[in-house]
């Protein structure tokens, strides 16, 4: 490949602006995901209550001027030759700004270069302040978990942590206390790959005034989840124990969480423009961007709302701080002379600590695999009210790639991260599944037909209605082949590979199923890493459960979460709830 080469210029107002990379643009390898507009406009609805890092047309806006193109010292390295990648990234982040989003930050490293970091759009569409890549931090959400989870590999490091150790012991000053609901105790590397078994919340505890933030301490004490399964054995998706983590970091520090984190990974690491504080302090660095909410064919300001699992999804940051984050953990911890890990540590965090299946994504220590698991793909995605963000790196190649939205829109910004991706080849194109039937397969794909729910959605309680709603239908064929439904409509057909092992067609997306004894105990897919689906019993079968979820939205429609969520639905039925299919994209 040629090597990477930039030109600048420099402004009349002296700020130099570096533009270079240039290549003929190829089409996208994208993997397919055919789920309707009515899931994904569902979810980005329930987004809105508070859920952290859960899941195109035209209208282009011109980005801000303060990009960074920079050249990169490795020769071989898959950005080499991409001339035109600026380029590429405007067009396929300014289609989606004033359609999908108002703003967008962008951060795109290889090693520790900050090859692209770039605003696009309005931070504030009432006061016409755009996104700047250096001064507007963004909600990132979720992905700030892995800010927490690094946090607590610098004490493992330091000997104060220890990953297999019962976390009561870390908590013997606090409030908080785990029960002994199993023999099993929980510990930090169950928190870190979410197989905790605590049930599923959904809200990272959202308010709407700063007067009702309270401490974390008194949050988990206050707010503690039902564990519901053994540790170590399901992944299910926990705001709680992300929580709890950053609390533990905290107890063994003797400090709060939100100084831990500024003292030892956002000073060294020159993250000026990050914190966890909420509310964020009126003399923090630059302006914060707003939040915004879809007002017909426009986007409104949106009140701005605290979190008060601050460690699980409160971090707030800029494209700029997000690339030194991401330099770090590619650059072995370090980035220049600021080290966060030693390299071990960081290899440590890099490595599976739990395996679903083989054949899917699965658990480093606080990422997640993405996209094809043999292409180590690791990262995590965020959502809160009105911001969404995903965040991807690619060791092999000392790649990273950050894209943060203003808004929770029902295409995520994982579309755009898949579009990069795909651009810089970082992993295959979905091959094709032979579609003749294999020895057995008919019977296998009998065995597995019925009905499953999601680990990472409420066993209980009012929000129990989303779970209802995501019951995915497994249906056999004649010829050995899947489908899945769900209520939303999303069809989608896999072929067996392997046996009990079935890929979607065109798709990067697999479904692996555990079978004991000729039963199902688990269905594990590919593009949803933050838990698995189980079989559910009759009683909560969907052809039985249809009155079920009506009257639940109507049991709790006078509550504060019945309100929200009722509002999630009707902005579901009001703006998804049609027959389109959206933009096909990979999660």
């Amino acid at each position: 490949m040629a090597e990477l080469v930039s030109n600048h210029t420099v402004r009349e107002d002296g700020v130099t602006q570096y533009v270079g990379l240039m290549t003929q643009e190829r089409p996208t390898n994208v993997g397919r995901n055919r789920e309707r507009t009515t899931r994904r406009r569902f979810l980005a609805g329930i987004g809105s209550l508070g859920i952290a890092g859960l899941g195109i047309a035209s209208g282009r806006a011109s980005a801000s001027s303060d990009s960074a193109l920079v050249r990169s010292p490795v020769s071989s390295s898959p950005l080499a030759g991409l001339d035109e990648l600026e380029a590429f990234v405007d067009e396929r982040v300014g289609q989606r700004i004033g359609d999908v989003t108002p703003g967008a930050s962008v951060a795109i490293v290889e090693g520790d270069t900050p090859v692209l970091t770039k605003g696009y759009g309005s931070a504030n569409v009432e006061a016409g302040v755009p996104v700047r890549a250096d001064e507007t931090p963004l909600r990132v959400g979720s992905v700030g978990k892995l800010v927490t989870w690094t946090a607590v590999m610098q004490n493992v490091e330091r000997g104060v942590l220890d990953l297999d150790e019962d976390v009561n012991a870390y908590l013997d000053d606090s409030d908080v206390t785990i029960p002994d609901t199993y023999d099993e105790p929980v510990t930090l590397r169950h928190l870190g790959t979410h197989t905790a078994g605590f049930e599923s919340a959904l809200d990272p505890e959202v308010v709407a005034s700063p007067d009702d933030i309270m401490s974390v301490e008194t949050l988990l004490a206050d707010q503690q989840p039902a564990r519901v399964r053994p540790p170590g054995t399901v992944v299910g998706y926990s705001n709680y124990g992300a929580a709890l983590a950053g609390h533990i970091v905290a107890e063994v520090n003797d400090t709060s969480f939100e100084e831990y984190v500024q003292s030892e990974i956002f000073d060294p690491l020159d993250m000026a423009h990050s914190t966890f504080a909420q509310p964020v302090p009126d003399d923090h660095p630059g302006e914060l961007a707003s939040g915004h909410s879809r007002d017909g064919e426009t986007f409104t300001t949106a009140e701005r709302v605290f979190i008060n699992m601050r460690p699980a999804g409160s971090l707030s940051a800029t494209a700029t701080d997000m690339a030194a984050f991401m330099s770090a953990h590619l650059g072995g911890g370090a980035v220049g002379d600021a080290r966060m890990l030693p390299a071990k540590t960081a290899e440590t965090m890099h490595e599976a600590h739990h395996v679903r299946h083989p054949s899917v994504t699965n658990w480093r220590y606080g990422f997640h695999e993405y996209g094809v698991p043999d292409a180590n793909l690791i990262g995590h995605s965020g959502a809160t009210i009105h911001f969404a963000s995903q965040l991807v790196l690619a060791p092999d190649h000392n790649v990273g790639i950050f894209v943060n939205y203003n808004t929770n829109p029902s295409e995520s910004p994982a579309a755009v991260v898949d579009e990069i991706i795909a651009e810089l080849d970082l992993q295959p194109s979905p091959p094709s599944p032979n579609p003749s039937p294999r020895p057995g397969s008919q019977k296998r794909a009998e065995t597995v037909a019925g009905e499953y729910s999601a680990t990472y959605l409420p066993d209980s309680g009012p929000l129990h209605v989303v779970d209802l709603m995501e019951h995915v239908s497994v249906e056999a064929t004649d010829n050995g082949q899947l489908f899945t439904k769900r209520v939303s409509g999303d069809t989608r057909r896999w072929i067996e590979t392997e046996p009990y092992v079935y890929r979607e067609t065109e798709s990067h997306d697999v479904l692996a199923f555990e079978v004991e004894n000729g039963e199902v105990t688990a269905m594990n897919m590919s593009s949803e890493p933050t838990g698995v689906y189980q079989p559910v019993s009759f009683q909560e079968r969907q052809s039985v459960t249809a009155g079920v979820v009506g009257g639940s939205i109507a049991g709790f429609g006078l509550s504060l979460a019945g309100r929200g969520l009722l509002g999630a639905w009707h902005r579901w039925t009001d703006y998804g709830g049609r027959s389109e299919n959206t933009a096909e994209e990979t999660r």
